[in-house]
C-alpha cells in the first residue's frame, strides 16, 4: 500500500501537479511595451541603431512580419526576446513590445532584464515615449518605473501585482506571475478588512513558489499549511454569483486564462483526498 501522506506533504494526488511548465511555443510570455506617441515604422531599423551602440547583441527579422518584429539577443546572453511594433488591444495606442520568457531568471532578475532591453530600445525613441505598460501584469508604470528595475531596484510588485475588485464581497486576484512558471492566485468572497490583509498573503505565498518550485510545500504567514486549488475546481466550492466566479464560463479572457489557483487550508487527508478549505483560508487572513 503507499505510505499515508503526512500533513503539509503535497503527493501526485493533489490538485499541485496540474499546472504544467509552458510549452515551447508560449515562452514569450513576459509582454512588456513601450507606448509611443506614433507608431514605429521600421522595428529593425530602431533594433539595428540600439545594436550599433552596443546595447543588444544580435538580432534577425520574425519571418513573415517585415519591418514590425525582430528578434533580439542582449545582455551577453542566448537568451531571446521578440520586439514587436503593434497597438494596443484595448486603446489602440502604438506600442513597442517586448516579449521574453522570465521562467529561468526569477522575479527580480527577469524584471530587471527585461526593463534593460526596454532601456536599450528607449534610447534610439528619444522624446517619442509617453509610457510603459505591463500587458502580463495588466498594469500601466512610467519610464521611471523602467529605470528604477533596469538598475535592478527591483520589488515584488513590479512582477506580479495585485488586484481588488467587488463592493461587499470582493475578489482578490493577482497578474504577472504566470510569466516565471507559476500559477496566478485568486481569493473570493473577502470582506473589506479579509481583502486588505489579502495582498500580503498573496505575496508570501508566491515567495514561497518562486524560491522553492511548485512542490514546495506552502503556508499562510501564520504557519498554516496550504495547497493550491485550480480555479475551475475552486469555483465549485463558493458561490457562483461572488465577483470573479464564473466569469466568462471557461475562457476569462486576457490576462484571466493562465494557469490560475486559489488557496485551500490543508487538513489532514481522508480517504487519500484533501478537503477543499477555501473560507479557510480567509478565516485566517485577519485573526492575528
Amino acid at each position: 500500500m503507499p505510505a499515508k501522506p503526512r500533513q503539509g506533504i503535497l503527493t501526485l494526488h493533489t490538485p499541485f501537479t496540474r499546472f504544467p511548465e509552458p510549452p515551447v511555443a508560449d515562452r514569450y510570455s513576459s509582454q512588456i511595451a513601450l507606448v509611443l506617441d506614433q507608431p514605429v515604422d521600421d522595428v529593425g531599423a530602431v533594433v539595428q541603431a540600439a545594436g550599433h551602440v552596443g546595447d543588444l547583441d544580435r538580432a534577425a527579422p520574425v519571418r513573415e512580419e517585415g519591418h514590425l518584429a525582430q528578434e533580439v539577443q542582449w545582455g551577453g546572453r542566448m537568451q531571446k526576446a521578440v520586439v514587436r511594433a503593434l497597438r494596443h488591444e484595448e486603446n489602440d495606442r502604438p506600442l513597442l513590445r517586448t516579449e521574453t520568457y522570465l521562467g529561468e531568471d526569477g522575479l527580480a532578475e527577469g524584471i530587471q532584464r527585461q526593463a534593460k532591453l526596454l532601456q536599450a530600445l528607449s534610447r534610439q525613441l528619444q522624446g517619442r515615449i509617453e509610457g510603459v505598460v505591463d500587458l502580463s501584469a495588466r498594469t500601466e508604470r512610467d519610464t521611471a518605473w523602467m529605470h528604477r528595475c533596469a538598475i535592478g531596484a527591483v520589488q515584488h510588485d513590479d512582477g506580479i501585482v495585485t488586484v481588488i475588485d467587488g463592493e461587499g464581497t470582493r475578489w482578490v486576484r493577482t497578474h504577472g506571475a504566470a510569466r516565471f512558471g507559476v500559477p496566478d492566485l485568486e481569493l473570493y468572497g473577502c470582506n473589506r478588512t479579509q481583502a486588505e490583509a489579502a495582498p500580503a498573503l498573496l505575496a508570501h505565498v508566491h515567495e514561497q513558489l518562486l524560491s522553492r518550485g511548485l512542490k514546495a510545500d506552502l503556508s499562510l504567514t501564520d504557519g498554516t499549511p496550504v495547497y493550491l486549488v485550480p480555479v475551475l475546481e475552486a469555483w465549485q466550492e463558493v458561490p457562483l454569483d461572488w465577483p470573479g466566479v464564473g466569469r466568462a464560463g471557461r475562457n476569462r479572457g486576457p490576462g484571466l486564462d493562465g494557469p490560475r489557483a486559489s488557496l485551500s487550508v490543508l487538513h489532514k487527508p481522508r480517504l487519500g483526498r484533501y478537503r477543499k478549505d477555501l473560507a479557510g483560508v480567509l478565516d485566517r487572513l485577519t485573526a492575528a
